[in-house]
C-alpha cells in the first residue's frame, strides 16, 4: 500500500535518478491514467521537457520541469514507478511509459488500474489538485504538537476521521494512522477534540515514529530500482483483527470508521481515555 514512506521513498530516489534528465517521448497505454491534459496534449507537452527538480505534497509526486508546468503522479492504493533501461519488458498493469534520455524509462504501473499522472502550469496544476487545501506535513520540522493540538482542537470527529482528512494532515494514509494510535495507546473512536496534552504529545511522537521507520525500512513496496523495502505492511495491529497485539496479546479489533478500515487494541488503546503506562519499546514494523 502506498502511503507517505513509500511515496517519499519514491521521490527522493527520482531526485537521484531523474532531476537534470529530459523526457524523450511517453506512452498512454490507459488513457484514464491522465487527469488532464488529454493524452495526445500530455505526450506532445512533455516531450523534450527537462526535470528541475522533485518534491512530495502529501502523496502526489509532483516533478519541475523547464518550461513552467509541473508534472505530477498519484499510486492512489497499490500504483508503482520503475526506472528501467528502454525495452525492457512491460507489466500487464502498466499504465503509462515516459521515456527519459539516456534509453531508460520511467514505467507507472497498478493492478487495480487507479495511479494517475497530470501535467500543466504549476499554479494551475496545484489549484486543479487542491494542493493549496492540505494541511501541514507530517514529516516536516515545522510540525509539532502544538500544531496538533491547533489541529485537533475544535474537530467534533472521530480522531481516525480527522487524521485521514488531507485537509487537516497531509498524507497520513489509514495503515500508518492506525500504527500511529497503538503506539500512542489512544482509541481511534475518541473525539478528537477530547485529546489531553499528554495524549496529543504521545500521538505527534507515533505518528512521526511510525513515519520515520517506514522510511528507514524503505517502506513496504519496491522502490523505483525495483529493490524491496523491508517495512511490513501488516504491523503490529492494521490488518491483523483477531490476532494477538503484539505489546499484550489481547485480540486485535476491528470497525469500519466513516467507511474505512480500523485496527486498535482495545487494552493498549481504552476507550475511556484512562491513562496507561509509556508505550513499550516494541519495533513498529
Amino acid at each position: 500500500m502506498a502511503e507517505v514512506p513509500e511515496v517519499e521513498i519514491i521521490v527522493r530516489d527520482l531526485k537521484q535518478a531523474v532531476v537534470g534528465r529530459r523526457f524523450v517521448g511517453a506512452e498512454v497505454l490507459v488513457p484514464a491514467a491522465v487527469r488532464f491534459t488529454s493524452p495526445p496534449d500530455f505526450i506532445q507537452s512533455l516531450t523534450g521537457r527537462k526535470v528541475l527538480a522533485a518534491e512530495r505534497r502529501a502523496k502526489f509526486m509532483l516533478l519541475t520541469l523547464d518550461d513552467g508546468q509541473t508534472l505530477a503522479l498519484h499510486f492512489m492504493l497499490w500504483g508503482e514507478l520503475q526506472l528501467k533501461p528502454v525495452g525492457s519488458e512491460r507489466p500487464p498493469e502498466t499504465l503509462v511509459v515516459l521515456t527519459l534520455e539516456g534509453n531508460e524509462e520511467l514505467q507507472l504501473t497498478d493492478t487495480l488500474g487507479y495511479a494517475r499522472v497530470a501535467l500543466g502550469p504549476t499554479a494551475l496544476l496545484a489549484s486543479q489538485l487542491k494542493l493549496e487545501e492540505l494541511g501541514p506535513e507530517a514529516l516536516d520540522a515545522a510540525f509539532t504538537p502544538e500544531v496538533l493540538a491547533k489541529l485537533l482542537r475544535r474537530r467534533r470527529s472521530a480522531l481516525k476521521t480527522v487524521l485521514l482528512n488531507q485537509r487537516v494532515l497531509a498524507g497520513l494514509g489509514n495503515r500508518d494512522a492506525d500504527e500511529s494510535m497503538w503506539v500512542a495507546g489512544i482509541d481511534p473512536r475518541r473525539l478528537a477534540s477530547s485529546l489531553s496534552p499528554s495524549e496529543i504529545i504521545r500521538l505527534h511522537q507515533g505518528i512521526r515514529d511510525v513515519l520515520e521507520e517506514g522510511l528507514r525500512l524503505r517502506g513496504t513496496q519496491r522502490d523505483l530500482f525495483g529493490v524491496q523495502g523491508q517495512a511490513k505492511h501488516r504491523r503490529n495491529v492494521f490488518g491483523k483483527t483477531g490476532a494477538p497485539c503484539p505489546r499484550c496479546a489481547t485480540p486485535v479489533s476491528h470497525l469500519r470508521i466513516v467507511g474505512r478500515n480500523t485496527h486498535w487494541c482495545a487494552h493498549c488503546q481504552p476507550a475511556d481515555g484512562a491513562a496507561i503506562e509509556a508505550p513499550a519499546q516494541t519495533s513498529l514494523l
